[in-house]
């Protein structure tokens, strides 16, 4: 049964559209499972599956995959897209800090914006590491600090007020703690930055799709709802696309750079 804890994290992933967030997020996965260059028959873990990007391209190219989350409603969302997909996954939930796997069990271990979330970050790599086998690779993905869209959105929300600690997420747009974290687990890391770029129909859209499908959006525009500060904090995401937005022809092109953090085994 989970716990309160795991319950209350769990939730940012069980309201608003995740699979439309995945759809714009395919791209990255791509890139990470192209990186990897995974091989028929070798054993692949997702961890933080979300509705399966990674685990889908991974099965494509004749791998064992499993995929776990510790959201109930994304493997779900999982199960159902790999069987539209035609692709055997095998799927089931389990927390990133603690994952139920066997030792050295995976040639291959990856994380595509998932594990980013996870309250621990040192917990998550040394369980990564743990379910790798010696010889094998670790890849996950973070979006970066410095990219303007990060900056921009950063400096806005301080506008807004009051500031927070930062949020393990945020943490990891920075090289540097990411191969820390990596070096605390053993591994040696290579990190580079990766072009990542938002895109829709308009300003608009962008606005109607953080804040109606992303979840970590909704619940800090909830929190300041909860403080009176909705409207403020609504119109600096607005101003925050806008400022961004580097399209000229009327649609909303936002790049957020994002880091890609490889590890042999």
């Amino acid at each position: 049964m989970a716990d309160a804890d795991s319950t209350a994290r769990a939730h940012v992933w069980t309201i608003g559209d995740y699979p439309l967030i995945a759809e714009h997020l395919l791209p990255i996965s791509e890139g990470t499972v192209g990186e990897l260059d995974i091989q028929p028959d070798e054993r692949v873990l997702d961890v933080a599956v979300g509705n399966g990007n990674a685990s889908i391209l991974a099965a494509r190219r004749g791998a064992h995959v499993t995929g776990v989350d510790l959201t109930p409603a994304q493997i779900e969302r999982a199960r159902e897209r790999c069987a539209a997909e035609g692709v055997d996954v095998e799927l089931r939930v389990a927390d990133a800090e603690a994952l139920d796997v066997a030792d050295a069990s995976y040639d291959v271990v990856v994380s595509v914006m998932g594990v980013i979330f996870a309250p621990d970050p040192a917990a998550t790599v040394r369980e990564m590491a743990r379910a790798c086998r010696p010889g094998g690779r670790i890849a996950m993905t973070s979006w970066s600090g410095t990219s303007r869209w990060a900056a921009t959105w950063r400096s806005k929300r301080a506008e807004v007020g009051p500031t927070q600690p930062p949020l393990p997420a945020e943490l990891w747009g920075s090289p540097d703690f990411a191969q820390t974290q990596f070096a605390v687990a053993g591994l040696d890391a290579t990190i580079v930055t990766r072009d990542f770029v938002w895109r829709f129909p308009s300003d608009e859209v962008a606005f109607e799709t953080f804040t109606t499908a992303a979840g970590g959006f909704m619940l800090y525009l909830e929190a300041m709802r909860a403080q009176g500060r909705y409207d403020v904090a609504s119109d600096a995401l607005r101003q925050t696309i806008a400022e961004v937005n580097v399209a000229t022809d009327g649609t909303c092109h936002l790049p957020a750079d994002y880091l890609l953090t490889t590890a042999p085994r």
